[in-house]
Formats: structure tokens, sequence, C-alpha cells
């Protein structure tokens, strides 16, 4: 099996981020515990930073690294997923962008 990886570009309304933050520190904290889980990792742009490219400090990404893709499909059908899948809307100005990667 090969490892899969995903980023995720999030994009939370502006007067939202408390709550998107508490919502997502939810997931992570149950996601950790999964099978198959390895890195599961929400970061947030850094003012100042003078990498390539212009950065969107409003965007997060969620970094994350599955055992295998069966291990991330059983992830998306866990309750805490589908917990906020119910309630993402309200706080996202977009929808999600998913990248997948494999080490191959």
């Amino acid at each position: 099996m090969d490892a899969l990886y995903l980023i995720a570009t999030l994009k939370p309304r502006h007067d939202k981020l408390v709550e998107a933050k508490a919502a997502l520190d939810e997931v992570i904290t149950a996601t950790k515990a999964e099978v198959g889980c390895e890195v599961y990792d929400l970061v947030i742009g850094v003012e100042g930073f003078a990498g390539a490219g212009e950065v969107n400090l409003t965007d997060w990404l969620m970094i994350e690294k599955w055992t295998s893709r069966a291990h991330w499909d059983a992830h998306m059908e866990s309750e805490h997923v589908r917990q906020l899948g119910a309630v993402q809307d309200g706080f996202l100005r977009e929808p999600t962008e998913l990248r997948f990667y494999t080490s191959k």
C-alpha cells in the first residue's frame, strides 16, 4: 500500500475564525487517534514570511498523511467528519479544495 498525502485548503469566513478553529480542533483531536493517521496538522500562514509566491493569510491548510487511501476513506466516514460537514458551511467562505499526492 502506498501512503496518501493530502493538502486541504480551507477558507474560513473572516467573521467566523474562532468558530472555525474550535470546530477543527475537535476534528483534529479525534482524527489523530484514528488508525492509519500519520500526520493531521492545521497550519496557518505567517505574516512577513519571505518565501516564493504570495501567501493568503486568511487561508488555512490541513496537511495530512495516511497509511493508505483506505484509511483516509474510513476517516471520511467517521462521526467527527460527518459532524464537521454539517456545520462547516456556516464558517467557510468557499468549499474546501483537496489535493492528493503519493510518494511515487
